[in-house]
Parts: structure tokens; sequence; C-alpha cells
């Protein structure tokens, strides 16, 4: 069984926090679990055929932690590039069912929504928690939605 199922090439530049290398990536990640671990395959400053490393993925940056030191000699701001093998493929984002309920009855279809702007508007609904403000931002969710058609 194969120990992973995706195989992602990604670069970016290094930065060192606290005395620990970060693997800084150039694009944002989206549709991987962030805190994930799992392993680079470094081609550049170095190569190294399995690093392992947890995926740190914030509102605009994702971040590759080294869960072992392996770079003494890496320089702040340099290039590296990799390969990173997931143990599973991109998750598509999941839609609340009181989301998806008002979409299929308003007729608008979620299934176009760039991984973006499905961020923006799950983490916009998902901030709001439940009662009035939740409904009332379903609401502009799906308002907005629509008025795109």
């Amino acid at each position: 069984m194969p120990r992973h199922t995706d195989e992602l090439a990604v670069r970016g530049r290094l930065e060192r926090r606290e005395g620990t290398e970060l693997f800084v990536v150039d694009e944002r990640l989206s549709g991987y679990d962030t805190f994930l671990s799992t392993t680079l395959r470094l081609d550049r400053p170095v190569h190294l055929p399995e690093l392992p490393v947890r995926i740190l993925t914030f509102d605009d940056v994702t971040v590759l932690a080294p869960l072992v030191s392996v770079l003494p000699q890496a320089q702040a701001g340099e290039g590296w590039s990799g390969t990173l093998l997931i143990p599973h493929g991109a998750r598509p984002p999941t839609i609340p069912d009181d989301l998806a309920q008002a979409a299929a009855e308003a007729g608008v279809d979620t299934s176009g929504w760039s991984p973006a702007e499905a961020r923006q508007l799950l983490t916009f609904l998902g901030e709001s928690g439940s009662g009035p403000v939740r409904t009332e931002r379903i609401g502009l969710i799906i308002a907005a939605l629509a008025g795109r058609s």
C-alpha cells in the first residue's frame, strides 16, 4: 500500500524563527489539511529524499515546518524547491448542511466555487456561530452567489 496518494510540486523561501528553519511556500496550499504531517522530497538547496514536515496553512500563507533539524547552513531568504508527498488527495471544502439547503432552495450551485472563494465564504459563515447572525450570513452568501448568474 502506498504511503502517499498525491504528489505536489512546491517551492518557496527559507526562514528561520526562534532557531528553527521553516519552508515558506510561494503559493498558499488550499484543500490540504493543516497540521497534517507528511514528507517533503527536497530538491534544492540540498537533496533530501524524505524530510518529515508538518503543513501549517494560515489565512494567507502555508509553511512547512520540518519535524527534524536538517539545514544548519541554510540562509534566511534562500530559495528551495521540492515535492510534497501527501497521504491523501486534496479535500474539497465541506459545505454545512444549512448553507447547502439554502443554496438548493435558491437554485444556487456551490460546486463551481474557487478554492479561495470557498475558503472566504465558509470562514465568513463559520465565524458567525449559530442563531440570527448565521442566518443573516447565509442569506448574504446566497444573495451574492445568486447575483453572479
